[in-house]
């Protein structure tokens, strides 16, 4: 479990590193509150006065585990991020991919990235949504009801067929954050029948949208674009400002729903995948 001073730390060199090249920097804020105490997750590159310059985390979700980092921008070409690079890539033996986060306009992102064994993968859109933004309509027969550990299989069942997640993958992914206290999964259901899902996570004053999916058997028929305006509208409802989400770049069809529904995009993440191999003996 990371400290109050490690979690102040980390944010601090956050808004330094974003203000400074004008990026936002993801990293799971939600995770890091509740890291669990047997597991080495977080890497960290303090100077002689106790000044936090370089932070390096690890998050694993039942699938690839993600790496994200930042270096002080003044004490950057030093380094620092190599050497907590090489030391969390010690511990990942035993996993299938490692996917490297890096905001798509941030040049030392990129610069160290060149350096590394790895190759593009995908992209992500940041979107968010003000609660000024207008207002959509709901079809009455669409409905959102809080998940229970039963649905648990549906759930997974969506992750597999939506977005070609492993059933394994997602099994233990979904066991994992289904009892997180700041996190609610929700099945969506059209005229009393489960036909979709969405996650909402809670962060001061705001919301994040996760995992929202519609089985393929009930798509095409506007309940994506009524559950998506329901749960938005009732976070505006309840106090919160602003409603994010992630989209895959590629994913035409999510993005224009989204803008449709009132969401902008606001930055880009890209995604590369470490050469796993390289790490053999």
């Amino acid at each position: 479990m990371l400290t109050k001073k490690q979690l102040d730390d980390i944010r601090s060199l956050q808004q330094i590193c974003q203000e400074t090249e004008n990026i936002e920097l993801k990293l799971n804020w939600d995770t890091l509150k509740s890291r669990p105490a047997n597991e080495k997750h977080d890497y960290f590159h303090y100077d002689k006065g106790g000044k936090l310059l370089g932070y390096l985390a690890l998050y694993s979700f039942g699938g690839p585990v993600e790496l994200c980092g930042m270096v002080h921008p003044d004490h950057r070409r030093k380094g620092i991020f190599c050497s907590l690079f090489e030391k969390a890539v010690k511990q990942l033996t035993q996993i299938s991919k490692l996917l490297i986060n890096a905001p798509a306009s941030s040049e030392s992102a990129k610069g160290f990235i060149q350096s590394l064994p790895s190759s593009y993968s995908f992209s992500e859109y940041q979107m968010k949504r003000h609660k000024s933004a207008e207002i959509g309509t709901i079809n009455q027969e669409v409905t959102l009801e809080k998940a229970v550990s039963s649905d648990l299989d549906f759930i997974n069942h969506l992750d597999t067929v939506c977005f070609d997640v492993p059933k394994e993958e997602a099994a233990a992914f979904n066991n994992n954050i289904f009892s997180c206290e700041n996190e609610k999964t929700f099945i969506i259901e059209y005229k009393g029948v489960k036909s979709g899902k969405v996650r909402i996570q809670l962060d001061e004053d705001a919301a994040w949208i996760y995992g929202f999916a519609v089985d393929p058997l009930f798509q095409g028929k506007g309940i994506g674009r009524s559950a998506l305006t329901y749960a938005v509208n009732h976070q505006h409802s309840n106090g919160i400002n602003w409603v994010h989400l992630e989209v895959a770049a590629e994913n035409d069809h999510a993005l224009s729903l989204y803008k449709s529904c009132g969401f902008e995009s606001y930055g880009t993440q890209d995604y590369y995948e470490f050469d796993l191999n390289t790490l053999k003996p």
